[in-house]
């Protein structure tokens, strides 16, 4: 099934992300990594995003061996953790980021040329 089928990716472009500023007051989310040329490189979620963000910058995660690449984060907040797992799915469908398991997993069944039959 084709993404553009599925969502309507009108939609998916209008939801709104925020800049990362660590003194605001967050819950829950989604969040997305940049590289330099402003591709998405990773998408997450956390109960905590700042919490989780932060240990990302101190490469005390699994994504330690790429975090030099992140030149840019944003995050969009939702609570509700049924919803940031499904976001988190449609994020990952739509910005394939290279980095993501869901991503490499598809590219080791499917081959390298995954991203350009979807």
């Amino acid at each position: 099934m084709n993404l553009k089928e599925l969502i309507k990716i009108t939609k998916i472009r209008t939801i709104k992300f925020k800049r990362i500023d660590f003194e605001d007051e967050v819950d829950g989310g989604i969040y997305r990594l940049y590289d330099d040329s402003d591709q998405v490189i990773y998408v997450g979620k956390s109960l905590d995003l700042k919490r989780r963000l932060k240990q990302h910058l101190g490469k005390d995660t699994n994504t330690a061996y790429f975090i030099d690449e992140v030149k840019k984060a944003d995050w969009l907040v939702e609570p509700d953790p049924v919803f940031q797992g499904m976001l988190e799915g449609i994020f990952i469908a739509y910005h394939r980021p290279k980095y993501n398991d869901e991503v490499k997993d598809a590219k080791k069944k499917f081959g390298d040329d995954y991203d350009q039959t979807r």
